[in-house]
């Protein structure tokens, strides 16, 4: 991997302005795990606020003079988010999230895998263990040898956060928008002072702020670590989609040198700040379609108690393997459409749509248009509320197959919330919005 400015690897903090680039290249780690410390987080954003805001004395960067990317070999970034008590060493916290990242910069894709943090693998020189005590063991170099090392994916920097920052982050840009499947009410939330906040969310699509989006990402109510990742990687999509829709990226990125400034624990990374600048500006415009999405879930790993009585995940290999030539070949919109028996091996996707709008027969015009596509469509029927935005609610936990359904329709993947139903005799539920153009 190469860039125009040779970056020796080396242990580097950076700020909060890290997330958001790594975020706005497509697709950063939310850590889910470990106390939010509010008071820090709301004085980040407010520190980075008047950064923004000029009021600091260093001189920006010249945008033009950032250059581009040189490399022309893929790039695959390690990202980690870790349960840092307050107070606490980072160094000696588990990495409650595990996310890899890869970027292609000829073939114009990206690709996101996220590993679940109970996986029992063998780890370099120690034997068997779960995979997030590999950076207790030695840092994130250790965490990225533990990973090449159980997955075979050459890994080339790391990114390593704590729950504060993407907090300040996710306010700074105002909030990140959401659909939420079903009710929540988590009455044994943890708060900051080892006892419980209780937190509820009905369904439906909301605007979250750094709050309420990590509590989202992070409670286990009715669900498992499954549901968690699926969750985070909304909340990174939807991160994602507000970067490259707004001027956020560029009002910032000339900020760097006064953002650094301003943070120096919240983020540590061995790239530097205009790589991770390049970076950002090579894949802005990485196309929805080109984005793989995976996950190692419920279809890869099965479940195992050790000897001394722990609940882990043993992967099944070959499924790993399978997951790993998505994670590096996400299919173009016309591969999918040359293609689809790639994406849907079990068969035809099956769906049922509902019309969320006031549009007579907006959904019979959608279910004729899918049926033309190789999509079954059970059944049309108007929605119980209206809509202002459309949303796929995926019900076996496929995002390769809800991406297609996204694709096929023009909605970004922000429209697509995990709802695992193994019970469903549906694929997905396509709830038509107001923000819905027919075909």
């Amino acid at each position: 991997m190469a860039s125009n400015l040779p970056s020796p690897r080396r242990r580097r903090r950076l700020n909060l302005f890290a997330v958001l680039i790594v975020a706005g290249v497509a697709l950063l780690v939310l850590p889910v795990a470990g106390l939010l410390t509010l008071r820090v987080a709301s004085d980040l954003t407010r520190r980075m606020e008047q950064v923004i805001n000029g009021g600091e004395s260093t001189p920006p960067l010249d945008l033009p003079e950032i250059g581009v990317w040189q490399g022309k070999e893929r790039i695959t970034v390690l990202l980690l988010g870790i349960d840092q008590r307050p107070g606490g060493d980072p160094d000696s916290a588990r990495t409650d999230t595990i996310i890899l990242l890869t970027l292609d910069p000829l073939e114009r894709t990206a690709g996101i895998l996220s590993v679940p943090r109970d996986l029992y693998v063998p780890l370099p020189d120690r034997g068997q263990d779960r995979i997030n005590t590999a950076h207790v063991y030695g840092g994130p170099e250790y965490a990225m040898r533990a990973v090449e090392y159980n997955f075979g994916v050459p890994i080339h920097h790391y990114v390593r956060v704590n729950f504060t920052a993407l907090t300040a982050l996710i306010d700074l840009l105002g909030g990140v928008e959401i659909y939420n499947d079903r009710d929540i009410y988590d009455a044994t939330y943890p708060d900051e002072a080892y006892g419980y906040e209780p937190f509820a969310l009905p369904a439906g699509w909301h605007v979250l702020d750094g709050r309420m989006a990590l509590k989202y990402a992070r409670t286990r109510h009715g669900a498992s670590d499954f549901d968690r990742m699926r969750r985070q990687q909304q909340i990174l999509l939807a991160l994602r989609e507000k970067l490259h829709t707004t001027d956020a990226a560029t009002k910032v990125l000339p900020q760097i040198p006064q953002i650094l400034q301003a943070l120096s624990s919240a983020i540590q990374t061995d790239l530097n700040t205009v790589e991770i600048a390049q970076l950002v500006l090579m894949v802005k415009d990485i196309p929805d379609d080109r984005i793989a999405r995976v996950a190692i879930d419920e279809t890869a790993v099965q479940p195992w108690t050790t000897p001394q009585g722990g609940s882990v995940l043993i992967p099944i290999r070959d499924r790993v393997r399978e997951l790993r030539k998505l994670f590096y070949n996400p299919l173009t919109a016309a591969q999918q459409h040359a293609q689809p028996e790639a994406l849907a091996p079990a068969g035809p996707m099956r769906i049922s749509i509902q019309n969320g709008t006031l549009r007579r027969g907006l959904a019979a015009g959608t279910k004729a248009y899918l049926e033309g596509r190789g999509f079954i469509v059970e059944s049309i029927t108007d929605a119980p509320q209206l809509y202002q935005r459309t949303v796929i609610v995926d019900y076996r936990g496929q995002p390769d197959m809800a991406q297609r359904l996204a694709t096929e329709l023009g909605l970004p993947l922000t429209s697509v919330a995990a709802a695992s139903d193994p019970n469903s005799p549906l694929d997905a539920l396509v709830i038509l919005g107001d923000d819905f153009q027919p075909k």
